[in-house]
């Protein structure tokens, strides 16, 4: 058993820029935990056709690890994976990483971590970091017969290397992020493609386009330049957050110029009234896409919004009792935001078990820190994701806030938040959820079952920026 100063669970974006952001720091005393075979989370994990970014590629690079030569606005999933590889290499990271170390267990046993994997692995840390994420976990829908059907069935975050799909029939299941890259990928390859929709979803035209090699060598030779353009889309970006809140005509302007993009997009009506949304734009994920909508008009594939009955040998059956035959079905079904930590036991004072705490409600303190877990620090937790902006920027303010709250253990000792503080907290996220989109009355992964915000950050960056980036001395006591 090997003891570090900080122990940090996951290399995706927020492992690997914690780990980074400590090593600017001088700490190298640091272990990364990853429970595949390489480093990316779910860059590496989601390769299905078309997969690409939903982020402006000026955002979604570390601000301190800049990249001036994307390829496009929007950076496919391969070059982004490639991005954090480089990552790796550029802060010498690579011999901090244990790979295979499926975390199962970690303890807090009164002065430090104990963490435990899956095949008896044990390390111990001042601090643990879980950097694991909330989109890793997939969810797969419980239909009934879905284990009887006779042909492949692929999930968007679990795609072979050969997927054997040209040439033949195949069902679609779900229309959300995940969904409007694939389809448009598949349509030009199959013989039918039939997508099954619950729901349907608000899309703004994306307006991807690839970047010149002038425009690659400007950024290199005149990083400013760079910095510059990043800024302005930060800022493009940032005010749609009034759109989210109170500001209502702000997102009466961006329904109609969805709903514009639709109609010029599929000339059939009665699709079209199928493609449409029935509730505010916002209130689920918006999605980006410039022909996901145009694949319906093609002849060969076709939407299906009759709910699924089952699944049978040879193909999909709905309510209203039509078989649908299909070769292969595609789950593109999204995460289980909560499963990324359910799957880890994490015992904190007095023998707490964080699943246990989080049964009722997900509390933390600003999504980073949670009462009873003493110097167990959360990157992407709990209401911190996003729906107008890049999430990096949220990665990066917790960062800072970890790295504020391991000085005062150097000087003090271990600590932990206080339950006032947390509360407080959850107060203000209700309170302030109140006047958003998200409370406007559709479900969403963004609540739980008791229809509370636990995912999205319901204000500005700004705001996060200026409120969570210090750990602050009254929200915190001694372990």
């Amino acid at each position: 058993m090997s003891h570090h100063r900080v122990v940090v669970v996951g290399s995706g974006f927020s492992g690997i820029a914690m780990a980074a952001r400590l090593a600017q720091q001088g700490i190298t005393d640091v272990v990364m935990l990853e429970r595949a075979d390489d480093i990316g989370g779910t860059w590496r994990d989601n390769r299905y056709p078309g997969c690409a970014c939903d982020v402006p590629s000026q955002l979604y690079s570390l601000s301190f690890a800049p990249k001036p030569d994307w390829s496009r606005d929007f950076a496919t999933s391969q070059e982004i994976w490639d991005y954090l590889r480089d990552c790796v290499r550029r802060f010498g990271l690579l011999d901090r990483i244990a790979l295979g170390a499926d975390v199962v267990d970690a303890r807090w046993l009164g002065d430090r971590w104990a963490v435990t994997t899956a095949d008896g692995r044990e390390w111990t840390g001042d601090a643990l970091v879980l950097a694991v994420g909330g989109l890793h976990v997939t969810k797969r829908p419980d239909i009934p017969g879905l284990a009887t059907f006779a042909g492949p069935i692929l999930h968007t975050a679990d795609w072979p290397a050969e997927d054997h799909l040209t040439g033949v029939r195949v069902a679609v299941v779900g229309t959300g992020a995940s969904a409007v890259q694939l389809v448009p990928a598949l349509a030009p390859r199959v013989q039918v493609l039939t997508v099954f929709q619950r729901t349907a979803s608000w899309i703004v035209p994306r307006h991807d386009r690839p970047w010149s090699p002038q425009r690659q060598r400007r950024y290199s030779r005149m990083p400013w330049t760079a910095r510059l353009a990043r800024w302005a889309t930060y800022a493009r970006l940032e005010v749609r957050v009034l759109g989210f809140g109170r500001w209502e005509r702000a997102r009466q302007v961006a329904e109609a110029r969805s709903l514009a993009h639709l109609a010029a997009a599929v000339p059939d009506p009665d699709v079209r009234a199928a493609l449409t949304p029935g509730y505010a734009l916002g209130c689920k994920r918006v999605l980006l896409s410039d022909d996901y909508w145009p694949t319906f008009a093609q002849p060969h594939v076709s939407l299906v919004t009759e709910g699924i009955q089952a699944v049978e040998p040879t193909g999909i059956r709905t309510r209203d009792g039509v078989l649908h035959e299909v070769d292969a079905i595609v789950l593109a079904t999204g995460f289980d935001p909560a499963g990324s930590y359910e799957r880890m036991h994490i015992v904190g004072l007095g023998d707490r078990e964080l699943g246990q705490v989080w049964s009722h409600e997900r509390a933390t303190h600003f999504g980073i820190t949670v009462a009873g877990f003493p110097e167990l620090y959360l990157l992407l937790g709990p209401n911190t994701a996003l729906g107008h902006n890049s999430v990096l920027l949220q990665i990066e303010t917790a960062i800072d806030h970890v790295l504020d709250a391991l000085r005062r253990a150097d000087r003090d000792g271990p600590h932990v938040v206080t339950e006032a503080a947390q509360a407080r907290f959850g107060r203000w996220v209700r309170r302030r959820t109140r006047h958003t989109v998200w409370a406007s009355g559709c479900d969403s992964w963004y609540l739980d079952e008791q229809g509370r915000n636990v995912t999205v950050w319901p204000a500005s960056t700004v705001r996060y920026r200026l409120q969570a980036r210090r750990s602050r001395d009254r929200d915190y006591r001694r372990a």
